[in-house]
């Protein structure tokens, strides 16, 4: 007899391998996971639909949106026409019957008076007084018989920062034509002098220089006289000042402050081109 007959060795039958219950329970997992994913996807179609196929409404107070509709047509832009004084540049010939200021310097001035022909000295410290600045023209003529030499005297003065405080000419025996009128180169002394600060509201100043006769216009601050020497009668006397003592004139100044607005802008009219020198007086 074979050994170990014994029938605790004999031969059992191979059975099915079991699997284990981890592996259903992933599997069970994963396919709930998948299924969720589905009915749940482009929300909810899915499982809207189950619902429906059993009869069952899921969400019965789902709010339905309407369809978009096209947006309105954009309304045309609306036209705002604006004043022409709103968006014109300041015009500086009517600036001096608002606020009224030297639109130019002291060196600009004289500059002016030798580009005419008056050949001005440079705009520098006077010799009796540092603080005060000045530019020049003198011309004398020889005496003839008992009449004074003819003669032109001009002075503009002001201070170290360019500003004016008045312009002075001086002319004796000035020449003039049949009609009495003064000499046109004379005359374009008192044409720059006006014309530079841009003071137009001055504008009968100058036929009355012309034509040799007194006159004296005070305007917002500013004066101006032409006069002839009561005890000297071929002697003429001119003079364009700035007073800002008055009222009015310094509450304009003092509203209208730099520390306020923005600086004025520059004179852009044009002037009249400067003719030729003028010629010496006749001695």
């Amino acid at each position: 007899m074979p050994e170990n007959s014994s029938p605790a060795y004999a031969k059992q039958p191979v059975g099915k391998p079991r699997i284990p219950a981890v592996f259903w329970l992933l599997l069970t997992i994963s396919l709930s996971l998948i299924m969720g994913t589905v009915l749940l996807s482009n929300d909810m179609k899915h499982l809207k639909t189950i619902g429906r196929f059993f009869g069952y409404e899921l969400f019965p107070h789902e709010v339905k949106l309407p369809p978009p509709t096209a947006l309105p047509r954009p309304m045309p832009p609306a036209s705002v026409t604006l004043p022409l004084h709103a968006i014109e540049p300041p015009v500086a010939q009517t600036a001096s019957t608002f606020l009224r200021t030297w639109r130019i310097s002291g060196a600009a001035m004289c500059a002016a008076l030798r580009d005419a022909g008056v050949q001005t000295s440079e705009w520098a410290a006077a010799s009796f007084n540092a603080e005060t600045f000045e530019c020049f023209f003198e011309h004398s003529g020889k005496r003839e018989k008992d009449q004074l030499p003819s003669s032109i005297f001009v002075i503009v003065r002001g201070d170290a920062a360019g500003t004016i405080n008045n312009m002075r000419v001086k002319i004796v025996n000035p020449q003039t034509d049949q009609n009495g009128q003064l000499d046109p180169n004379i005359l374009r002394i008192f044409e720059i002098m006006l014309q530079q600060p841009q003071w137009l509201d001055f504008h009968e100043a100058l036929n009355a220089i012309k034509n040799l006769r007194d006159i004296k216009e005070d305007g917002f601050g500013a004066s101006i006289s032409f006069s002839r020497e009561v005890l000297n009668p071929g002697r003429y006397n001119f003079t364009l000042s700035l007073d800002a003592s008055s009222g009015p004139q310094k509450r304009t100044r003092s509203y209208f402050s730099d520390r306020t607005w923005l600086p004025s802008p520059e004179p852009s009219g044009k002037t009249a081109p400067a003719p030729a020198p003028a010629p010496a007086p006749r001695q």
